[in-house]
């Protein structure tokens, strides 16, 4: 059974250490922090008329950092939301609700939403509604009905390396399939593997500017859509830019190699084998060679 060990980011909020996946649910910087620079600016919510109703889609809600911090500005904003939420383990929100630092961080209506969620799947404020679907993404997706699009996807599962089967070109082109015409895919994953995969499903693809602290890090993740983003959007406020030299290079290295999941229900290790195979036998140039390239020119 995995364990979930609370850890404390330096930004004083809240985290969860999985020992079945070996790694952390947040930056050591701070749960709040890194669900504000990665997916609510890049959201740039400024964008929607206040008179729209806004659809979101939550993969891999965890403790809840991403969908409570854009919850917060879209009911400040009196905007009509449609929520739903895929996560297939229960504890993270239910430890979070015990937890008075955690409960601190939102104000009660975003507190109400979380409840709702934990006590009955739905919450129900006004014109409002959200569904948790408790389970596998893969299969649990099929109970939100087909026509519905969502304005934003936050897709935030662990790391292509432990959970590829949330970020396999098949997941992708799914959730692709499912965003509106002015909607956004927002994912703090870089991997050129994933940016590839949303490609080939046909979307544009941006990278998220480094906030100042983070200019070590050559991007925080991967924003996609179906149409070219207009000009005023990009490097507004310093959240979205145009793929870098670099950054396109990186996609024509065999780290954009695919995870495929051609079942839907294959798990993890399936998956990385068969892709390191695939890997090993192509001709794309050799990341590392990518990688010192652009070290040397830092």
């Amino acid at each position: 059974m995995d364990d979930l060990k609370k850890q404390t980011t330096k930004d004083g909020s809240l985290s969860l250490y999985s020992s079945n996946y070996e790694e952390c649910f947040h930056d050591t910087e701070g749960a709040l922090k890194e669900s504000i620079n990665k997916y609510l600016l890049p959201a740039q919510l400024d964008r929607f008329s206040n008179s729209k109703k806004i659809v979101v889609l939550d993969v891999c809600m965890g403790l809840g950092y991403n969908t409570g911090s854009i919850l917060e500005e879209l009911l400040k904003r009196n905007h009509k939301i449609e929520w739903h939420g895929l996560e297939i383990d229960q504890r993270p929100l239910n430890i979070g609700l015990n937890e008075k630092t955690f409960q601190k961080l939102w104000s009660p209506k975003v507190l109400r939403f979380f409840d709702c969620l934990k006590k009955s799947e739905r919450w129900i404020e006004g014109l409002n509604k959200g569904t948790i679907h408790w389970g596998d993404a893969r299969q649990k997706i099929s109970e939100i009905q087909d026509s519905l699009m969502f304005d934003l996807i936050l897709l935030d599962p662990f790391s292509p390396q432990k959970c590829p089967e949330l970020l396999s070109e098949q997941f992708i082109s799914l959730l692709s399939s499912r965003l509106s015409l002015n909607g956004r895919l927002i994912t703090y994953s870089s991997a050129a593997s994933i940016r590839a995969s949303l490609k080939k499903a046909g979307l544009k693809i941006y990278s998220i500017i480094p906030s100042t602290d983070k200019q070590n890090k050559w991007s925080l993740g991967t924003v996609a859509m179906k149409q070219q983003l207009e000009q005023q959007f990009i490097s507004k406020n310093c959240q979205i830019k145009n793929l870098s030299d670099r950054e396109l290079e990186h996609l024509n290295t065999r780290s954009s190699i695919p995870y495929r999941d051609p079942t839907g229900r294959g798990n993890s290790k399936e998956i990385i084998l068969s892709r390191e195979i695939e890997q090993s036998k192509s001709q794309l140039i050799n990341t590392s060679s990518w990688r010192k390239k652009w070290n040397a020119a830092q």
